[in-house]
């Protein structure tokens, strides 16, 4: 087998991978999702019952467009959740036996739809009020019923890929790394054949018989050309000692690669779990809540599904800038550093004053920078964001301060705060994945520092830090060279 074909195994495993992990967490999100509609079905639920409540007793000013308007509410749920199925979602669904979730849907727009035609023959005249509250109790408790049996598929689903996907991620990981071992130990060998073979002084046929008894394939290939090149026998086996060097080199940084994307996997699991676990237990709570009558304990309950669904989206979106970070494809622009600062500042402006932050910008640029402003933009948006965030309260006046400065043959980018820093201890995680130094002062998903080295890293650039007690500097510097 072919080195090259052995390679792109390596890849095509890969690839496999990465492609099941972001699966995998696309689908926890869309079981969040699915958590979300059904709390809004049951919101909406629960404003239809009172009103039906107000009609039973005898309330004459029932508004019928009122009543239509909370059911096409209603209605909308269980249409949102049938448009984020997807054809592999459903079979998925059908196997595992959990895809009564999506007859339940349609029941419920066929409810919906029913006492709908009802309210409108209602308005015609046709029907007086007691069968009226008759057909909106029976569509009420449809409803209802519809909630609370939606909840428990869509939870053995997110349940099923939680057992399965991220378990599944793991073992191919790790088979990954055995396999890329076993490749590389083969790899090696066949090189370490060639290159004894070279090194013999005492074989007795010449070498290139030797050669072509021996050796086949592309390193065969590799040692015709050689021989081509060279006159003697020595820099061909420096040319191959090259190959292994280079070899070795590739398998490493693939094994790293394997290691850094199954810490990635079980991370993402674990950030990605807590908030939908949370949610669970606050929806359980808030259909208690509302069972007892306690309404405002349920919006308090609310809100705080809201913000565990914030986390959730914004590590979603770190984890789709983490991937994009290194597939975007280069748009070299002028940079104009003076507007992209203006902007950040116009919309960091709320999270300045929540901060009591000042914004200062020093820009000594003579001939503008050419690079990809998106990235730009990124690294910024996120040491600024950073910066302000992280503010020491008990300063008399914290600031961020960005400056842009031309030298003769770089270009160096400074934001720097007086902020609470990063501890000593802690400094060489500031580049990693999922790491948060200061958690109780606000939520990030962790990923802003690992997007930012990207960046620099894909355009060319280098990044340092430097922090104490006092504040944290990040110095990015890009050599004219490598951004022209």
């Amino acid at each position: 087998m072919k080195i090259s074909s052995k390679l792109m195994v390596i890849v095509a495993l890969t690839f496999f991978e990465i492609n099941l992990t972001l699966w995998s967490v696309f689908e926890v999100a869309k079981g969040a999702t699915f958590h979300q509609l059904n709390f809004l079905h049951l919101k909406y639920s629960s404003i239809f019952s009172n009103e039906i409540t107000k009609i039973e007793n005898g309330s004459s000013s029932f508004s019928i467009a009122q009543l239509k308007f909370d059911i096409n509410n209603i209605r909308q749920q269980p249409i949102d959740c049938l448009d984020q199925v997807n054809a592999l979602d459903r079979f998925m669904m059908e196997q595992i036996g959990t895809d009564d979730a999506l007859d339940i849907c349609e029941k419920d727009i066929q409810s919906a739809d029913r006492v709908l035609a009802y309210l409108d023959k209602f308005s015609e005249g046709t029907g007086d009020r007691d069968s009226l509250v008759q057909e909106l109790k029976v569509a009420s408790d449809a409803f209802n019923e519809n909630s609370i049996l939606f909840e428990k598929p869509i939870v053995e689903t997110v349940a099923f890929i939680m057992r399965t996907m991220i378990p599944l991620v793991i073992i191919v990981s790790f088979f990954n790394i055995l396999f890329i071992t076993y490749m590389s130990r083969n790899i090696k060998s066949s090189i370490n054949s060639v290159i004894n073979l070279l090194s013999n002084p005492n074989s007795k046929e010449s070498l290139d018989t030797e050669i072509d008894k021996n050796v086949t394939g592309e390193l065969k290939t590799l040692l015709d050309v050689a021989k081509k090149r060279v006159i003697k026998e020595l820099m061909v086996k420096e040319i191959n000692q090259k190959l292994e060097s280079l070899v070795e080199k590739r398998t490493l940084n693939l094994t790293r690669a394997n290691e850094e994307l199954a810490q990635f996997a079980y991370r993402a699991s674990h950030d990605l779990k807590a908030p939908l676990t949370s949610t669970k237990r606050l929806a359980q709570f808030i259909k208690e809540d509302i069972k007892d009558g306690e309404l405002n304990t349920a919006l308090n309950d609310t809100d705080k599904i809201i913000a565990q669904m914030i986390k959730l989206e914004q590590l979603v979106m770190g984890i789709l800038a983490l991937t994009e970070a290194d597939s975007s494809e280069k748009e070299l622009v002028e940079i104009d550093f003076e507007s992209i600062l203006l902007e950040l500042k116009s919309t960091t402006s709320e999270l300045q004053k929540d901060n009591d932050c000042i914004f200062i910008v020093d820009i000594n640029v003579q001939k503008p920078m050419k690079n990809e402003k998106v990235r730009i933009v990124q690294i910024l948006e996120n040491l600024v964001s950073n910066a302000i965030k992280y503010s020491y309260q008990n300063h008399e006046q914290s600031f961020v301060k960005i400056s842009v400065v031309e030298e003769s043959n770089s270009y160096v980018i400074q934001v720097g705060d007086n902020g609470l820093g990063i501890p000593k201890s802690r400094q060489g995680e500031v580049f990693q994945m999922f790491k948060r130094f200061h958690p109780n002062v606000s939520f990030g998903s962790g990923l802003g520092m690992a997007i930012v080295k990207k960046h620099v890293d894909y355009m060319g650039g280098t990044i340092e830090m430097k922090s104490s007690g006092t504040g944290t500097i990040f110095t990015i510097v890009f050599v004219k060279e490598s951004v022209k």
